[in-house]
């Protein structure tokens, strides 16, 4: 498992880059086939910072192909207070004033360039300049600026983790707690909610605003944190717990802090419209003061400012999960293939479990294969593992779709009622044996009914039958749709991104639709 301090690491990295991306700003293009996206930073004395700028295409027709380019940055507007230096990937020619870095650029990936920004020790608050940059490629050149400005060092933080249960269909209140950890007053906050469709937030605090599906929401406080006091919410901060959400299911949110300055930065080009404010009383911290004239302020250790929040589900609703077993026939030595899979029945929708799942086991994925007797598994649904009993493992780094193991414990990816997951297998036979049995088996805690919970997998069935009642499986002619994406790959990534609350918004917004099988 992550530990809490790398999730945070994550949630913050990751939460600052989605954000830092929807709001690169376009320049114009000297007649080339792209323009430059780019941002601005703020950066405080003796600290670095990231930036990046890439050419992104603007025919919407065909896609250039980009080749050999070259990147350029003037680096005098800012060379009396930071220094600015190529991150990776490029073969570049550094001097204090300018930057000349050149590439081959991948076909079909637009010219990306990461850049470091570091203040110097006696930098000033309030200086700042602007990058000029360009970018040349195919005999065009694009061009744009970047701010840098100096901002007064400050360090929020929020507690790792907290926790809230709530029934199918109320709303749980998860507690918010903010400090300072530096030695300046810091000028109020704001608090980003990264929330997930079956624990969404759902408040009507007029300070917060919210996408329609409360995947995301924030809100903004006007209170002094003072140096080294802590300031808890007024009020739990609301999820709703969707009524379709599986009891003793926990889903994982992250609460993430900014100061006003960095929070300002990274939206300004972000349409406000797409979030919605409340109507009702302000969501508050315990103390308000008045802020005085300042200078900007960024946060120099985001490592801490993200808190894993989880809510747990209480009551009695549950999901059925009914195994449906496959067959196969074929000689020794032949490969042949078995899509197992399971339907939820309901009432309840399945969550997620694989990794990012909280205090995630080897015994808490729900699904078990058991490899049919004289077969060898030579290749494997990149969802499951070969299952350890008691061992200690890391979900992030199993050897998930490694062939050979005789059993194989599966993930499950979000499993709306009637919706049905599928594994694929690709089965050696090396004996040949009629009814050579192996079996699917979920293990879903709080499953009502035990009865539909085991099916087999046969090779060879001497009378065409073998999964008890659930059907006939997958032969050699393809597999049954698999819920969601079918790639370990995807389903690792899409766990990383709930778990360390990153592109909610961005993904909901792109795709609303739920594949069902």
């Amino acid at each position: 498992m992550l530990t809490h301090s790398t999730r945070r690491w994550l949630a913050g990295l990751g939460v600052a880059g989605a954000f830092v991306a929807a709001s690169a700003s376009p320049a114009l293009a000297d007649e080339a086939r792209f323009d430059i996206a780019t941002h601005d930073v703020l950066v405080a004395p003796g600290h670095s910072t990231s930036g990046y700028l890439y050419a992104r295409p603007t025919d919407d027709e065909s896609e250039p192909t980009f080749g050999q380019t070259s990147v350029d940055v003037d680096l005098s507007a800012v060379a009396d207070f930071a220094i600015v230096e190529p991150m990776w990937g490029w073969t570049c020619d550094v001097s204090p004033m300018k930057l000349h870095c050149e590439s081959e650029t991948e076909d079909g990936l637009p010219p990306w360039f990461d850049y470091m920004v570091t203040a110097k020790e006696d930098a000033k608050p309030g200086q700042q300049g602007s990058l000029a940059v360009s970018i040349t490629s195919g005999g065009k050149t694009a061009k744009a600026t970047a701010g840098v400005t100096i901002a007064e060092g400050v360090d929020l933080a929020g507690d790792p983790t907290v926790g809230a249960s709530g029934a199918p269909g109320t709303t749980a209140e998860l507690p918010g707690v903010v400090r300072n950890n530096g030695e300046t007053a810091i000028d109020g906050a704001v608090l980003v909610v990264q929330a997930q469709e079956l624990a969404a937030y759902g408040g009507d605090h007029s300070n917060c605003r919210s996408d329609e599906w409360g995947m995301i929401a924030f809100c903004a406080f006007d209170t002094k944190i003072e140096p080294g006091k802590s300031y808890k919410l007024s009020n739990g901060m609301p999820i709703k717990v969707s009524a379709k959400a599986r009891t003793r299911a926990t889903f994982s949110l992250a609460l993430v802090w900014w100061t006003p300055d960095d929070w300002d930065l990274a939206f300004k080009d972000t349409p406000m419209e797409d979030f919605k404010p409340g109507k009702g009383d302000k969501l508050r911290l315990v103390e308000q003061s008045m802020q005085a004239a300042r200078v900007p302020q960024t946060d120099v250790d985001v490592s801490n400012d993200v808190t894993i929040g989880s809510v747990r589900v209480t009551g009695n609703t549950s999901a059925d999960l009914a195994a449906k077993g496959a067959t196969a026939s074929g000689k020794k030595g032949d490969v042949v293939t078995v899509t197992p899979s399971f339907t939820n029945l309901g009432p309840a929708v399945l969550e997620y479990i694989g990794q990012g799942t909280p205090d995630l086991g080897m015994e808490d994925l729900p699904v078990r294969v058991t490899i049919p007797a004289g077969t060898t598994a030579v290749e494997v649904d990149p969802n499951c593992v070969p299952f350890k009993p008691g061992t200690a493992w890391d979900p992030w780094d199993a050897a998930w779709g490694e062939p050979g193991a005789k059993e194989y414990a599966c993930l499950s990816l979000e499993t709306w009622p009637d919706d049905v997951t599928a594994y694929e297998f690709r089965l050696r036979i090396d004996k040949v044996t009629a009814n050579a049995s192996g079996a699917i088996t979920t293990v879903l805690a709080g499953d009502p009914n035990k009865g539909n919970n085991t099916a087999t997998i046969v090779i060879n069935p001497a009378s065409g039958g073998g999964d008890n009642g659930g059907g006939e499986g997958g032969g050699d002619g393809g597999s049954l749709p698999i819920t969601g994406q079918s790639t370990g790959l995807l389903a690792g990534l899409g766990a990383l991104l709930l778990a360390a609350g990153v592109g909610g918004y961005l993904v909901a917004k792109r795709r609303r639709t739920r594949f069902v099988a």
